[in-house]
């Protein structure tokens, strides 16, 4: 007789135990896409943290070395009467030797220097932002090339016939100013604007900035101000450094909720409206090498 051979049964999953596996397997990869959107998003956060400081280094760092010329009275030494200017009035446009050219060039197209004031301008949805314009007097420009300043923040170089060069130069060698303006348009770009020609944005995403005055008063007490102050003071004469403060904004939205937000920059509340974007408050002060001699 021929004999039956027995195979093993063949044995799977039963359906309840392919739904317990795909729900397991669905735990698991949710968790995983949990952590891919949380490590993305922490990228996300520092690559926009890194762009702020960056940004923040830029602008801290051309502000000092723009406003580090404050009150320089070139190499003659000559007399300055103050090393910001606040007011419209008070940033005269002489006419050069020879009746040529004026101090502020016409190459600026009527440069908006004489049309804002280092007290605060107004900004997006009203927010207050500071602005400032920077005097120097002009070096010859036929004087050594060491140490001299014969250009604005954006290196528009000032001809002799405006210059302090005593045989070429203004009739009044004091008049030989140099303006550079610094503010921050509408499009958080931080520009500085020379009396010489010329404007670009130094860094963008700055959302505002503010000063304050350190002052020297004639009873030798030390304090800050801000312009209003100085100005109705009568004291931009005894000021001896600045302190800034910024605000930086990131680049990208990257919060998951928006939020509103109020900082303080030195003297100044500033609001934010409700956004997903990073803000950080970066501050700095700068001594006037030329003007710290009031302090003595």
């Amino acid at each position: 007789m021929r004999q039956q051979v027995s195979l093993p049964k063949m044995s799977g999953l039963s359906l309840i135990e392919l739904l317990v596996s795909m729900t397991i397997g669905l735990f698991l990869i949710g968790g995983l896409v949990n952590v891919y959107i949380s490590t993305k998003g922490s990228d996300n956060i520092r690559s926009e943290v890194t762009a702020m400081e960056e940004s923040a280094r830029i602008a801290l760092s051309s502000i000092r070395q723009i406003v580090s010329h404050a009150g320089y009275p070139s190499m003659r030494n000559l007399h300055i009467d103050a090393p910001f200017y606040a007011e419209t009035d008070d940033i005269p446009n002489t006419d050069c030797r020879g009746g040529s050219e004026s101090l502020i060039s016409s190459a600026t197209a009527s440069i908006n220097i004489l049309n804002k004031k280092t007290k605060r301008i107004g900004g997006v949805n009203g927010a207050k932002r500071d602005a400032m314009v920077v005097v120097s007097i002009a070096d010859s420009p036929n004087a050594p090339p060491a140490g001299q300043i014969i250009s604005d923040c954006m290196e528009g170089e000032i001809p002799l016939a405006c210059s302090s060069d005593e045989e070429a130069g203004m009739y009044n060698p004091s008049d030989a100013k140099l303006y550079s303006y610094l503010y921050i348009n509408n499009n958080r770009s931080l520009l500085c604007k020379g009396s010489r020609g010329g404007t670009q944005p130094l860094v963008e995403n700055i959302e505002n900035m503010q000063f304050l005055y350190g002052i020297v008063d004639n009873d030798g007490n030390y304090q800050y101000r801000n312009a209003e102050a100085i100005t109705a003071n009568s004291q931009w004469g005894l000021v001896v450094s600045v302190q800034v403060a910024i605000l930086v904004r990131s680049e990208k939205e990257v919060l998951e909720k928006s939020e509103a937000k109020t900082f303080v920059l030195l003297d100044e509340d500033i609001s934010i409206s409700a956004d997903k974007r990073l803000y950080r408050v970066y501050t700095t002060s700068i001594v006037l090498p030329n003007r710290a001699f009031r302090e003595l």
